[in-house]
């Protein structure tokens, strides 16, 4: 049997890699999009990113512009990170070490720096609320996007992206069960002379696992 074994392992591993197929390929299946009830809506919507095919994300990070700039901008764009559920961590084991992995964004400003990944220990991205300042007035500095809070695989146990404080939390937006983010569309302004606010909104696609 042992010598069997080894082989079989490896078969089943070469059909997982195979099912990871173009990001076009993916953007053709059936998903549903998660769409923010508070955000603010300066700029242009960037290309539809996905995951590729049979991945999705399990981590994410923000672009972020410290705070007390000359012309504060906050949330410059977003990152997701895709794998293959196997490697995202499963049963009490954390994400495989060395697994294939894929980053995806879609339009992203230049200020900034980027805050680091926030992974789930266990598990997939099933839900996100973005953190967003109102409307200040002619006269004053907007920053729209400032944090990003996502969740882990339906549960109440969540990540915080390590943005700035302004605004206040839309409600959560979250994929039904059996589904996880696969993909996003960000809306950014673009760079200006007077007052920029770089990333304002964003959509996130969830598809079946």
């Amino acid at each position: 049997m042992e010598h069997y074994k080894a082989p079989l392992v490896l078969a089943l591993l070469g059909l997982a890699a195979a099912s990871v197929v173009s990001r076009d390929d993916r953007a053709k299946e059936t998903h549903i999009t998660l769409a923010l009830d508070w955000a603010m809506n300066w700029g242009t919507w960037g290309p539809q990113e996905f995951c590729p095919e049979g991945t999705f994300a399990y981590a994410f990070e923000i672009k972020v512009e410290p705070e007390d700039s000359n012309d504060d901008t906050s949330m410059n764009g977003i990152q997701l990170y895709c794998r293959l559920p196997m490697d995202a961590g499963h049963d009490g084991l954390p994400p495989r070490k060395g697994a294939r992995e894929f980053s995806i964004t879609s339009n992203v400003a230049r200020w900034g720096n980027w805050r680091g990944m926030r992974s789930c220990t266990e598990g997939l991205l099933t839900g996100l609320k973005m953190k967003s300042e109102e409307d200040q007035g002619f006269f004053v500095d907007d920053t729209a996007a400032n944090d990003l809070e996502m969740q882990c695989n339906h549960s109440t146990t969540t990540l915080n992206g390590g943005g700035n404080h302004w605004g206040f939390y839309s409600s959560w937006a979250t994929c039904p069960e059996g589904w996880a983010i696969c993909g996003l569309m960000t809306r950014v302004e673009a760079e200006s002379a007077t007052d920029d606010t770089a990333l304002n909104d964003v959509r996130m696609y969830c598809c079946q696992v």
